[in-house]
């Protein structure tokens, strides 16, 4: 089974996240798809609580071939890209694990690198990428092993714009799952 591994903040999840992953499955790119939360960002990105970020992605989980991997909430410490993808390689060994990213993370892909100072070149040599487009961005640099989706829908939502609109009191329903929404309101997320 190829399962792709979908990682980021999701603070808040938003339906590009949700497109993404439908168009991988509908594309029969990948079998399964498993959104990995990160528990605590590598560059130091300030984040919601986890706890609320996992529940929101849980509430956009619309198809049984889509999870949530909750290897990164789980484990102590900083996340790393390659050590998910070795973890659940190892448990796993019957699948075959990839990663996506925007077009918008390549101009920083040379700084992923992990707790044992492998680098992001490590990690394509043993693990496939899918680059989704991003507006505004574009599939460069792209590196060896790296699959650009061109004809993916370019997503033109963003988790910042979500929690600004949040912020302004502005309707967020054409950015995020109805579910979402109403998480967000009961729990009084992205307030000033």
């Amino acid at each position: 089974m190829n399962i792709i591994l979908f990682g980021g903040a999701f603070d808040p999840p938003h339906r590009g996240h949700q497109e993404i992953t439908h168009y991988l499955l509908e594309h029969k790119i990948a079998d399964e798809v498993r959104y990995v939360p990160a528990k605590q960002h590598p560059f130091a990105k300030p984040m919601s609580l986890a706890q609320h970020r996992v529940a929101m992605v849980q509430l956009m989980v619309d198809d049984p071939r889509v999870k949530v991997e909750m290897y990164e909430q789980e484990k102590e410490g900083v996340s790393y890209s390659h050590e998910t993808l070795d973890y659940l390689s190892a448990k796993y060994p019957q699948h075959t694990f990839s990663w996506i990213v925007g077009s918008d993370r390549l101009p920083d892909f040379h700084r992923w690198v992990d707790s044992q100072e492998r680098t992001y070149l490590d990690m394509l040599k043993k693990y496939r990428f899918y680059v989704y487009p991003r507006e505004g961005s574009s599939f460069k640099p792209l590196y060896q092993n790296m699959m650009p989706l061109k004809d993916a829908p370019e997503w033109m939502y963003s988790s910042t714009e979500v929690r600004e609109k949040v912020k302004r009191g502005e309707e967020i329903d054409r950015l995020v799952n109805p579910k979402v929404a109403k998480y967000i309101q009961k729990h009084q997320l992205y307030q000033p």
